[in-house]
């Protein structure tokens, strides 16, 4: 599951790193669409996330019969939401790009940016939902070919249409849509194949999709709109200092999902196994399945983040070749990056909440984190004037952290008791 995941964050490294060399136009552009894409992934989590559960359950129970029909009452519910949130951005593109103070040279870019890009990725939710499912169940090859194929296909697009065609940015929103269409064709191929489409299945609306959507995917999702709320915030924060300032945070931003990756990817492992021993019954086994999920994670991240902080410089030489966003990719990862020992198991173990129905809870706990972190971060800032005051506040703030792993163990143990 995780290089399934890891291959899509490495296509949106790649995809970066290509932009980074389109010009600085192109970066800064990507940069401002940062808390936009944030927007996007929440969606596709919140959904993904409801659709791997369900298929979790499934499992634990034997009813593969049970997949295609959550699959399809969860795809007339996206494509609802969808439409509403694109049209939305592409009527208030102008007004994000005055608020953002986005640069006159890069406005119109931008504003088309916002318009188009956000339908073909929101359109990749279909593709994700088929891999959600076949990775809730058990088949986590299948899934990792399905975000193959469309990560394949999407930086294989932007590097050939975007550098070698010459388009520019353009190449994102059309390579996007082409990987959305090849991912969905693969995905339901691969249903099909491992008997969660059977021939004759029930296409019936299940209303208990609402049901999961709200307990799981609203909460996850609500997460990620924090995180894109956040992000907007540190770019009005960062925004007096230059574009290299708010184009450095940002590649940084990308490093680090990918960098925290693997302890989301833990807490998500350690929930499916725990959700399908909710699904058959064996609950004895749902507490020690926790721990050793949670203690993984702090053995992983201690070489992580030590990895981390000492390649930072060459690290942001190798997603652009411009030199001053270089600089302040590195500059971010050297203040921060010890504190991934950290960060790393509190995100495992928030995920592992958000995936077995504590989800609310782990949403209050991201509010607070990063509501002080803006807080503090734009205090110091401001006082030192340099960015280099609110990168050190978001490294105490990371420390703060270390709480979260046990309010996970508590709600597990109250899983397990709601389960028995």
């Amino acid at each position: 599951m995780a290089l399934a995941e890891i291959v899509d964050f490495l296509v949106l490294l790649g995809t970066i790193a290509a932009m980074g060399r389109m010009g600085g136009e192109a970066i800064y552009v990507r940069s401002l669409y940062q808390p936009i894409a944030f927007l996007i992934l929440a969606i596709g989590i919140g959904f993904g996330v409801s659709a791997q559960v369900s298929a979790a359950v499934s499992r634990g129970s034997d009813r593969p019969q049970d997949v295609l029909p959550t699959v399809w009452s969860m795809t007339r519910v996206w494509v609802l939401l969808g439409g509403l949130i694109c049209l939305a951005l592409a009527v208030c593109a102008p007004g994000i790009a005055s608020l953002l103070d986005v640069d006159p040279g890069a406005r119109d870019v931008f504003v088309s940016f916002v318009r188009w890009t956000p339908i073909a990725e929101m359109s990749a939710i279909a593709g994700g939902l088929c891999a959600a499912c076949l990775r809730g169940y058990g088949h986590v090859g299948s899934a990792m070919v399905v975000s193959l194929a469309g990560g394949a296909v999407k930086l294989g697009s932007v590097v050939l249409l975007g550098l070698g065609a010459g388009i520019g940015v353009a190449s994102v929103p059309v390579a996007a849509a082409l990987a959305a269409v090849v991912s969905l064709v693969v995905g339901a191929a691969l249903l099909r194949r491992k008997g969660l489409w059977r021939p004759g299945g029930s296409w019936a609306w299940r209303p208990e999709v609402l049901g999961r959507l709200w307990l799981i995917g609203v909460p996850v999702a609500g997460t990620f709109l924090i995180i894109a709320l956040y992000n907007g915030a540190v770019l009005l924060v960062l925004g007096p200092y230059g574009p290299d300032a708010v184009s450095g945070y940002s590649v940084a931003a990308i490093v680090q999902a990918l960098v925290v990756l693997p302890g989301t990817l833990l807490g998500a492992a350690t929930a499916i196994l725990i959700n399908q021993q909710r699904g058959a019954g064996r609950i004895d086994g749902i507490g020690r399945t926790s721990r050793a999920g949670l203690e993984l994670s702090f053995l992983l991240y201690a070489p992580v983040a030590l990895a981390v902080w000492l390649a930072a410089e060459p690290i942001g030489h190798l997603m652009t070749n411009e030199t001053g966003v270089a600089q302040e990719t590195s500059r971010y990862l050297t203040v921060v990056g010890l504190t991934y020992v950290v960060q790393g198991p509190v995100l495992a173990a928030l995920t592992l909440m958000e995936h077995t129905g504590g989800g609310f809870v782990a949403a209050a706990l991201n509010l607070i984190y990063f509501a002080i972190i803006v807080l503090v971060g734009w205090t110091v800032a401001d006082r030192v004037q340099s960015v280099d005051g609110f990168y050190a506040g978001l490294a105490v703030c990371n420390l703060v952290g270390l709480v979260v792993p046990i309010v996970a163990h508590r709600h597990v143990s109250r899983v397990r008791a709601t389960a028995g």
